[in-house]
């Protein structure tokens, strides 16, 4: 095999894994779903589908507010801390102080994001760690404010979240809010200045700055979206439980990684979107019932996610030297 040929291949290799990686959430949502099909008939069931579209809401919501600070090149590890400690919040308090509550967990949600944002943009503490940080925080909080316990919501108590298992067709109430926040994130991310800062801040930081952009309002905007997200996805799990769980969120980061990695998104930042964070949102929760229904303990689902976020990663890679993957 001569020089040129090995370097034709070479270079058909390299645009091949980029097409795969572009598409990869369609592709794996696209392969779960035609192997599942033909290995169980009740997969199309309306019921195992409108199961799938709840079990999807909270990773939904939580991977839409994470996609905006991957795409500033930066990371939030707080995210599942944050979601145990609105789910203990929500599920505590829902019987006495009615859907009021969701506004408490929102309220949750903006001051985790703006704590995230401070810590980044002003004290240039990097992400890891500043995150790290407050994800011990959050996480104190859920296991002081339930006693380190999972308590249910009392039964009499039930007909105040009666909404939340409401249907429109196949479309569970907790899946069209999820929806209508995605539009949304998806609006801000194209259509606003905000949007087009979070993507500049990510692509050049420097360059970004020249141009005038604002680099602390644009991180402290993308931490706001992911702790609201984040905050909304354990209200979402309180609800879709009718419990206070606070270790609900301690698998969350590893999972929500790798549905915004698989979406495409650069853990470089600058390149990737939340439109298609929709489809490997899907590809995710259907893997995660696969796994369960042959059985896998949740240690092994997490050896799995690891996985499937290490390829994610390798295939969305930037191979041409211009940037290297560095978390700011």
């Amino acid at each position: 095999m001569t020089y040129t040929n090995i370097f034709n291949a070479n270079k058909y290799l390299r645009t091949t894994v980029k097409y795969v990686g572009r598409y990869s959430s369609v592709l794996g949502m696209l392969l779960i779903f035609f192997v599942f099909t033909l290995l169980s008939s009740n997969f199309l069931s309306v019921r195992n589908i409108n199961n799938i579209l709840s079990s999807a809401a909270p990773l939904f919501l939580v991977v839409t507010g994470l996609s905006f600070v991957i795409l500033t090149g930066s990371v939030d590890l707080s995210t599942g801390a944050v979601a145990s400690c609105t789910c203990v919040i929500v599920g505590l308090y829902i019987g006495e102080a009615g859907n009021k509550i969701l506004w408490v967990a929102l309220a949750v949600g903006i001051g985790a994001g703006l704590l995230n944002g401070l810590l980044i943009s002003l004290l240039r503490i990097p992400s890891f760690i500043g995150t790290l940080c407050t994800y011990s925080i959050w996480k104190c909080v859920a296991l002081v404010l339930s006693g380190s316990f999972n308590k249910a919501i009392p039964i009499d108590k039930l007909p105040v979240i009666a909404w939340s298992r409401v249907t429109l067709f196949l479309f569970p109430a907790t899946y069209l809010i999820a929806l209508g926040i995605y539009l949304i994130a998806l609006f801000i991310e194209r259509y606003t200045t905000m949007g087009k800062g979070i993507y500049a801040v990510g692509a050049n930081v420097e360059a970004a700055r020249m141009a005038g952009i604002s680099i602390v309002k644009a991180q402290i905007a993308a931490y706001l979206m992911c702790g609201i997200g984040s905050a909304l996805c354990g209200a979402c799990y309180a609800l879709r439980t009718r419990s206070s769980n606070p270790s609900v969120g301690d698998t969350l980061n590893l999972l929500a990684m790798a549905a915004v990695v698989m979406g495409g998104t650069s853990l470089a930042g600058g390149k990737g979107t939340v439109a298609t964070t929709l489809p490997s949102v899907i590809t995710m929760v259907m893997l995660q019932t696969a796994l369960k229904v042959l059985g896998l303990d949740a240690y092994w689902q997490e050896i799995v996610f690891g996985i499937v976020l290490l390829g994610a990663i390798y295939i969305n890679a930037d191979r041409s030297g211009s940037k290297d993957v560095i978390i700011k």
